[in-house]
């Protein structure tokens, strides 16, 4: 104890606290130091004799919460606290010295209004600020009223400014604490806002087309026929070409052709059918809209099929895409889906009316990620991430039936990178064809399966029911696992589910969408640099994420935005700092922080289906202190529940251990149900549940009255409830949730 206690006094702990961003509601500056006795006394007091405790607060003329301001002058402020000592006598403090450049000391004194022990004199001698507590001294446990000093001079760095105390007997403490030191000089700071945004999967483009099709707007994308995405059948489709950027091009929109001359009237009869043009533009630039309106070619509706001829505009016209797509209703057309460089954007049709893609401008950054609640695979999967986790087939854990997956261990895992083959049957290639056949994969990479990579993979771009995979070693090429799962959804397949090696981080099937484990998470960083001169050196550092730049310039006055994307899976507060240089002085750091949440899917209420058991009620009435509760139910009606003594507020769940946890449980009192109905007495005032579930009894709802039958009780909330069970399930007893 001695040993730790006199290495103490010669470091003089202390801490220093600098708060960055100036969001004041404190000081700008806090500190602590311990002023510990070194000697002790033989016969009197053994060391140390006392402690005494200083505590600092720097506030800078800026800081509009400065309780003591001086203009142009920093205010420090002093605590000096007897923290005690050890032996029968225990001296008390006479004095407290600073060691500072009394040049730069505007002045020193104390706030009188302030609790304590008031010091008779303060006196600047000798290069040192004095305060002396004599004849009325620091006894143990008091605390000095409040000392401060006013000066231009910034607190240095810790420890930087001599201190001491003078005790009783001549034992004297020595130390160092917080106190002006620095010239003052241009302060530079820098600042930071960060902010990070769930990158949202885009809206899977839906069918609005109900009844015939009036009328539809779309973009020029000039993405061409790779950009296609649209839930037609391909065989109703065609895409030739591709306008790969061309801007401006000239669009005609147009019904398919029809007969333009017949064997009897010869070659040179009349065209009595010709396309008609529902729209022609010319000088059409990438991200200009095109209306197409049934009306505006003297037609109550478009035909069944549509075709956009896209040329471009320099001479020649020649046509450098060619689009055609179903437009009856027959099959999906909706905004958002592309055929080639076509994206609609809005469809009108006789029964589903406009519909419109959003507004892009109105993409909010959302902070949270939704979780979805499985089951995750819903109708086939139509791709699947696999995050490769470096494990055996221990490491397994699904729903599946046995007799659906196999793992087999070929060799211990490896540490090393491994070549992961996926295939669309449980025997090898080539007696399976080959999804993926990735080599390099480190542990944590993710994979993706998508079916379409199979041609011959039925039309409808599903993946097989039995997908296959082999490790191997990525140098040696030996087989480490080889295993298969269930994939068509007529087996659990669900997000975290393990297949030996490998997990399930996300999947896309036809009727459940597209979900995964986590999503990607795009942070921006704006740094600003607030000084009259140049910043060079900056560095955005990102307390999770690492480095995000470095050694970059900034302007007077400037700003310099960086991005970065991470991919989230759990609850995350990342904290940015910026640091950097103006004229070779250091700049005050700036931080910022970004956080993401995850989004628990609503519970689905649970609605009852037989006579009700037991409930657990939330109360959500007017506030009744001190009330007496009872509840009385049909089934057993001289056997009630009591609470008394409740203090009922909005939101008080009533629920007893006795009860099973509930608010009243007929199977404590005997009986299978409630009865029809429970009624509820508040200070002898009595309110009727329905609770034979011959009107809806449903949790997250208000309870039923019994009269009028069904309607909500403004008193009484569902939290849960059981149901009346078989008399064998009995012992099973269990909540729903």
């Amino acid at each position: 104890m001695d040993f730790s206690l006199r290495t103490l006094a010669t470091l003089c702990s202390t801490m220093m606290m600098l708060i960055a961003s100036p969001a004041w509601s404190g000081p700008d500056y806090a500190s602590s130091s311990d002023l510990i006795e070194p000697n002790g006394f033989p016969g009197v007091c053994s060391q140390p004799c006392y402690v005494a405790g200083v505590e600092t607060e720097v506030w800078l003329p800026s800081n509009p919460d400065n309780p003591l301001p001086s203009p142009g002058n920093n205010t420090y402020i002093y605590k000096v606290t007897h923290t005690g000592g050890s032996g029968p006598f225990i001296p008390a403090l006479l004095n407290f010295e600073l060691a500072v450049d009394l040049t730069e000391v505007v002045a020193a004194g104390h706030v009188a209004s302030s609790g304590g022990v008031a010091p008779s004199s303060v006196d600047t001698l000798n290069g040192v600020v004095t305060w002396t507590f004599d004849p009325v001294s620091i006894a143990n446990g008091e605390s000095s009223k409040l000392l401060y000093i006013h000066s231009p001079l910034l607190p240095g760095a810790i420890n930087n400014n001599a201190a001491s105390v003078a005790g009783q007997a001549g034992l004297d403490a020595p130390g160092s604490c917080l106190g002006p030191l620095d010239p003052p000089g241009p302060q530079c700071s820098l600042a930071i806002e960060k902010e990070g945004c769930v990158v949202q999967q885009a809206d899977v483009p839906g069918d609005s087309c109900e009844g015939k099709v009036t009328g539809f707007t779309f973009q020029y994308t000039g993405l061409g026929c790779d950009a296609s995405s649209h839930l037609q059948n391909p065989r109703k489709v065609r895409c030739i070409g591709g306008a790969n950027g061309e801007d401006p091009v000239d669009i005609i929109v147009s019904s398919k052709k029809r007969k333009r001359w017949s064997w009897s009237s010869g070659w040179w009869g009349k065209k009595r059918h010709r396309k008609t043009i529902f729209a022609a533009e010319t000088g059409v630039h990438v991200g200009d809209s095109i209306v197409v309106d049934a009306a505006t070619a003297g037609r109550k509706k478009i035909g069944s099929k549509t075709y956009v001829t896209i040329s471009n505009s320099s001479g020649g016209h020649q046509v450098i895409e060619l689009d055609k797509f179903h437009t009856s209703c027959s099959q999906p057309f909706g905004p958002g889906m592309s055929f080639g460089s076509v994206q609609l954007t809005s469809v009108t049709s006789t029964q589903g009316g406009t519909v419109s893609l959003p507004d892009p401008e109105e993409d909010e950054c959302s902070t949270s990620i939704d979780l979805a609640p499985p089951p995750h695979c819903q109708g086939k999967v139509k791709s699947l991430e696999l995050r490769y986790t470096g494990g055996d087939c221990a490491q397994s854990v699904n729903t599946q039936s046995a007799t659906k997956t196999g793992c087999v261990d070929v060799a211990a895992p490896s540490a090393g990178l491994v070549r992961v083959i996926l295939s669309d049957g449980a025997n090898p290639p080539p007696y399976s064809n080959v999804y993926l056949d990735q080599t390099g994969v480190a542990g944590g990479d993710i994979l993706t399966v998508d079916a379409s990579v199979i041609p011959h993979c039925y039309s409808s771009g599903t993946m097989k029911s039995v997908t296959g995979y082999w490790i191997k070693d990525a140098v040696t090429g030996d087989v480490i696992q080889d295993g298969y799962f269930h994939t068509s959804c007529s087996q659990p397949l669900n997000l975290g589910d393990q297949f030996g090696a490998l997990q399930v981080f996300g999947l896309d099937s036809t009727n459940g969408g597209s979900v995964a484990l986590g999503s990607d998470v795009e942070y921006s960083y704006v740094v600003t640099n607030p000084n009259a001169a140049t910043a060079e050196g900056v560095s955005v550092d990102d307390d999770i994420l690492g480095n995000i730049a470095s050694g970059v310039t900034i302007a007077a006055g400037g700003t310099a935005t960086f991005t970065t994307t991470a991919l989230i899976e759990a609850e995350t507060t990342n904290v940015a700092t910026v640091t950097g240089q103006v004229g070779g002085q250091v700049c005050s750091p700036g931080s910022d922080s970004a956080t993401i949440t995850l989004t628990e899917p609503p519970e689905e209420p649970q609605i009852c289906t037989k006579k009700i058991a037991a409930m657990l009620l939330r109360y959500t009435g007017p506030d009744v202190l001190g009330a007496t509760v009872k509840l009385v139910a049909k089934s057993f009606d001289d056997d009630y529940v009591i609470y008394s003594g409740i203090d009922l507020t909005n939101g008080t769940v009533l629920s007893l251990p006795e009860e099973n946890g509930f608010t009243i449980d007929g199977t404590v009192h005997g009986e299978s149900s409630l009865g029809s109905k429970t009624t509820i007495y508040i200070n002898g005032v009595g309110q009727k549940i329905h609770t034979s579930c011959s009107t809806p009894f449903a949790t997250n709802a208000p309870a039923p009255l019994d009269n009028p039958l069904g309607a909500p009780s403004a008193e009484w909330f569902v939290v849960d409830f059981t149901e009346k069970m078989k008399k064998k399930d009995h012992h099973h007893h269990h909540h729903h949730h």
